[in-house]
Formats: C-alpha cells, sequence, structure tokens
C-alpha cells in the first residue's frame, strides 16, 4: 500500500519537472549547422604582407555571427583545419574543390557532402573574393594586386568582389547566393601602400567593411533561407546604403572614397541581398 503512493507521488513529481523543462524551452529550438569554407582556408600567410586572405576574413566573422545567436551553428575555422589534417582524402578533395569554385564557381557538391558530414550539417557555405580587372580573365586577390600596385605605381579603378553560395548539400541545391562588390580604389584611382603602417590601414579597412556589413548582410540572409521573415536582412541604415550589390561606407567604418560614394547615393536603387535560386 506504502510502496503504490510512494511510486505515485514519484510519478507525479517526475510530470511535474517534465511539465517544467517543457515549458521552459526557448521557441524555435530548432538550429541548423552550416560549415563555412572560404576558398582560401589552407592559404595561410602565403601572400607578401603574410595578412589573412578576405574571403578568410569574411568567414571569421560569419561564424562569429552565427554563433552569437542560437539558430545557426558553424564549425571555426582552426576546427575545419584541424580536421582536413587529420584526413589526407578529406583535405585533397576540399581543396580542389574549393580551388574549382575559386576559380570558375563552379561547385563540387559530392566533395561538399562529404566535408558537411564531417560536422554533421546539411549545408555548406562557400566564400570567395577577388579584385575584378576589366577586360581580363585572371582573378587576383587583394594583397597580390596591392602589392604589384605599389610596386609598379599603378593607377586603376579596381572594384573587389565577394561572392557567398548556400548549399544544401542533401539535395545537391543551391540555396541561396549573394555576390557583393566594393570600389577600393580612392578617387585618383590609387590603390598602394608603400609604408607597413598604409598596408596595416588597408587591413584595419576590409576588416571593419567584413564586420560591419558585409558578414552581417551575407549571414542574415543565409538565416532567412532556414528561418523565413524571422529576421530583417537589412543592415543598419545608418551605417550601410547598398545600391545594387555595391556598399559603401559612413560614421564608423572608414573609407577610401568618400565623396564618390556621396555622387553614386544619389543614383542608388533598393537594397539588394543576393540571388535566391532556391529557396525554403
Amino acid at each position: 500500500m506504502w510502496y503504490n503512493e510512494f511510486m505515485k507521488k514519484i510519478f507525479r513529481v517526475l510530470i511535474s519537472l517534465f511539465f517544467v523543462v517543457f515549458t521552459l524551452l526557448p521557441a524555435g529550438a530548432l538550429t541548423f549547422n552550416v560549415v563555412v569554407l572560404p576558398v582560401d582556408l589552407n592559404r595561410v600567410c602565403e601572400n607578401y604582407y603574410c595578412y589573412p586572405e578576405i574571403s578568410e576574413i569574411v568567414a571569421q566573422d560569419l561564424i562569429k555571427y552565427f554563433n552569437s545567436g542560437v539558430k545557426v551553428h558553424a564549425p571555426s575555422l582552426f576546427e575545419v583545419r584541424k580536421a582536413l589534417a587529420q584526413n589526407a582524402s578529406l583535405k585533397s578533395s576540399t581543396n580542389n574543390a574549393l580551388g574549382k569554385f575559386g576559380r570558375t564557381e563552379v561547385i563540387d557538391f559530392p566533395a561538399m557532402k562529404t566535408i558537411a558530414r564531417q560536422f554533421s550539417a546539411n549545408s555548406v557555405l562557400l566564400v570567395s573574393n577577388n579584385v575584378v580587372i576589366e577586360n581580363s580573365g585572371v582573378k587576383r586577390n587583394v594583397w597580390e594586386v596591392l602589392e604589384l600596385s605599389s610596386a609598379m605605381n599603378i593607377a586603376y579603378p579596381y572594384t573587389m568582389e565577394t561572392n557567398a553560395v548556400l548549399i544544401d548539400t542533401v539535395n545537391d541545391l543551391v540555396m541561396w547566393s549573394g555576390n557583393y562588390s566594393k570600389k577600393i580604389s580612392d578617387n585618383e584611382d590609387n590603390f598602394n601602400a608603400v609604408k607597413s603602417s598604409e598596408t596595416f590601414a588597408k587591413l584595419s579597412y576590409f576588416r571593419a567593411y567584413s564586420e560591419d556589413i558585409l558578414a552581417k548582410t551575407i549571414a542574415q540572409n543565409v538565416i532567412l533561407r532556414f528561418f523565413p521573415k524571422t529576421v530583417s536582412p537589412i543592415v543598419d541604415k545608418k551605417n550601410v546604403k547598398p545600391s545594387g550589390s555595391y556598399f559603401r561606407y559612413e560614421n564608423t567604418t572608414p573609407t577610401l572614397n568618400k565623396l564618390q560614394d556621396k555622387e553614386d547615393q544619389k543614383n542608388q536603387s533598393e537594397d539588394n541581398y543576393g540571388e535566391i535560386l532556391y529557396g525554403i
């Protein structure tokens, strides 16, 4: 008799605890894992300045942004590099896929599926960055262009392009893609650095551009693919006024071309957040 009463009390306590825990769980606790892969993942200190490549800077900011919330989780670049270092076959296939995407923007879906499984993810976010030179089929990274432009005293209206592509590795589909452009030459079309302090200023400039504008915009668009209408893909309008895929700086973010930016603002159209090729 006493045993039955005791078990009933235990059962009631367990039910109460279960109810409390269940009601305290946050709504929408579902989390998506995304592997962020810059095309320059394994190009560590390969440029003349030994600075991180811009695609890596953007990827680091994306990972930080994702992991600051509860909707999307992304492994760090250190974790990704460690996993590749421990698996020669995986490292080779991933490097080949990233190199191919960086050169041609062609996606190796089998390779992306393999790296995603390594981190229990069903999505991969590819990030590439290069400097556009008109009438030239060669893609160069920012630091290579800075070195050549400085050494040869070249004046040219260089434009930096960043491309982000979100991949569904289960169905081999592109869920979303976005391309973002930024003029990096000044009003006289100069993009050079003679002193080390000038090169570091360029690095700080690109870090600010990534953290304050680019990574936030890309990350919010990625989150929208998983959680439609839960966030607004708009960066604080006090700090950015994009026109098409062109982004500009204001206030706290340094700029190389403020006068031109103000002139371009007059002809700006609606915000552009990339092309949705496949949406949920």
